[in-house]
């Protein structure tokens, strides 16, 4: 079991600003097969997954301003056009993740595509962030997702599912992939850490937001998956063993989670 990084206490260490990111954040880090068509293509702790199919590509997630070569250099590795990628999504509007947006966009022509809560903020370039996290190149949104939504491009099915919380329309997404002979389920999960104040006029409804994102991750089996964050899913040590199987990782990294809101709700809020 690999020790997750204390993603919050370190966000909310940093300016607001962000006149400085963690090294791992910006470090290169070799493409990589993750199992099926899903691969990983972006820096060692900055997770950007590529979703390769017949009529296109799906990249989720850019990384920081700084990240799109990274990204291009991981692609060419992997044989890879940049235009044949017909579509960028996110796990959530953070600088970290959406930095790259713009630029990928440029280089790529794909369509954007975010959730209602959060295409506001791709919009603005994160200037509404609830959280007052760093600013970033807005982006125009192509199409707006709904939950439970199913993303079709070819052979690739990719099941939107809504878990804000971390931001206001963070989320998550569901497929399957042939691996060994099986079909397994893939997670590409947003785990929905607490960088903000739960007493928040900007966003009140965070708490039953965050509630709500809980008891549903928690009800998902998946086989496979993947977060945000190479280190919330041990990304790099998995590739390093070759297996990326891990139900039970994935059960404890959700339970950490909620434990850790629990214990800010408290502290914040006095309640459970």
């Amino acid at each position: 079991m690999f020790k997750r990084a204390l993603l919050p206490l370190l966000l909310l260490a940093l300016p607001s600003a962000f006149a400085e990111t963690p090294p791992d954040w910006s470090k290169p880090q070799p493409a990589h097969r993750i199992a099926g068509n899903v691969s990983s293509v972006g820096t060692a702790e900055l997770g950007c997954y590529l979703i390769t199919g017949s009529q296109g590509h799906i990249l989720l997630n850019t990384g920081l301003a700084d990240s799109p070569p990274l990204i291009l250099a991981n692609l060419q590795s992997l044989g890879i056009d940049p235009k044949d990628i017909r579509i960028l999504l996110t796990n959530q509007a953070h600088f970290d993740h959406v930095g790259g947006f713009a630029e990928m966009r440029q280089r790529t022509g794909a369509k954007v595509y975010a959730t209602a809560g959060d295409a506001p903020l791709l919009r603005d370039g994160g200037a509404s962030d609830p959280g007052g996290l760093s600013t970033f190149a807005p982006v125009r949104v192509d199409h707006v997702l709904k939950d439970g939504e199913v993303i079709t491009l070819g052979d690739i099915s990719l099941t939107v599912i809504a878990t804000p919380g971390h931001t206001p329309g963070s989320v998550s997404y569901q497929m399957t992939v042939r691996q060994d002979g099986r079909d397994k389920t893939f997670l590409f999960a947003n785990l929905p850490t607490v960088v903000m104040p739960l007493k928040n006029r900007k966003y009140p409804g965070i708490v039953k937001d965050l509630k709500a994102s809980f008891r549903r991750l928690a009800s998902l089996r998946p086989d496979l998956w993947v977060a945000a964050h190479a280190s919330q899913c041990g990304l790099i040590q998995k590739f390093a063993s070759g297996n990326f199987e891990d139900p039970r990782g994935y059960a404890a990294a959700v339970a950490s989670c909620e434990a850790e809101f629990k214990t800010k709700l408290k502290a914040e809020l006095g309640r459970p």
